[in-house]
């Protein structure tokens, strides 16, 4: 296997470190596609010093940078699926450098998804072996700190592996028909498909783990209305310990104490 890494941001940088030393031992490329400037039209002037000090110590290979589209709707306001196209166009992006790489497979992942490395490893093998083409994961999310886990854990799938052929490509696909239900920017044709139990590998994702929310929940793909918006933001910055989380899209979890499995400290 030649795996190539692409990953995915605007905002969140204070994780990027922790995954790219996470997983820059298993890839043969990892190329960062960022942008300076949101789906939005926000900008975030902290995100490319920081890039170019991390391409600078090896932990990525190529940075590509992405200009958004910026649509209007009728009304002449943002459209909400500013968030959805650009980022497909970025995954996609991402995809085409890693074939010009050279790699034969391909991981898409934002900055703040993380694995076992013994799980990950392992993963790796099976995936070879039984000869699969595309393959998902489970997930368990953090809220607030790297130490408190939502539970019950949500139940959507991450992708994990997919192979590189020659018609690859993301999609926008039929979820109904789709083998998982996943993030529709993350989407390419599924064929072979192994789809691990969360005992043998599951992503770890910080989701919620970052130095300003706010700026999250105005420029993610999931971007809601400003009133949901600005709900989730004043849960989440005045949270205390024993509350519970709350998630864009105005999902309610519990929240379990758990390890630092990977020291992040932020």
């Amino acid at each position: 296997m030649k795996l190539g890494i692409a990953y995915n941001i605007f905002d969140g940088e204070e994780m990027l470190p922790f995954t790219l030393k996470n997983q820059r031992e298993f890839a043969d490329f990892m190329v960062v596609v960022y942008q300076q400037k949101s789906n939005f039209g926000n900008e975030n002037p902290n995100l490319l010093p920081l890039l170019n000090k991390l391409k600078g110590e090896g932990l990525i290979d190529k940075l590509v940078e992405y200009e958004p589209v910026i649509v209007l709707d009728d009304k002449g306001e943002m459209d909400w699926k500013n968030g959805t196209l650009n980022e497909q166009k970025k995954r996609q992006i991402g995809l085409d450098e890693c074939r010009a790489a050279g790699c034969d497979t391909f991981m898409t992942l934002d900055c703040d998804e993380l694995y076992d490395k013994e799980e990950f490893k392992w993963a790796m093998d099976e995936f070879e072996r039984g000869g699969y083409d595309t393959s998902f994961t489970n997930l368990l999310t953090y809220y607030k700190k790297p130490t408190l886990q939502l539970s019950p854990p949500e139940t959507w799938f991450q992708p994990l592996f997919y192979k590189i052929k020659k018609g690859t490509k993301f999609e926008f696909l039929n979820r109904e028909d789709y083998p998982v239900f996943t993030d529709t920017t993350k989407m390419v044709k599924a064929g072979h498909i192994k789809v691990f139990a969360r005992n043998e590998i599951q992503q770890y994702h910080y989701a919620y783990v970052r130095h300003n929310l706010n700026s999250k929940t105005l420029n993610s793909s999931a971007r809601t209305n400003d009133m949901a918006r600005n709900c989730v933001n004043a849960h989440y910055n005045m949270w205390k310990e024993g509350d519970f989380a709350l998630l864009i899209g105005m999902q309610r979890f519990e929240l379990i104490e758990v390890e630092n499995k990977f020291n992040i400290q932020i």
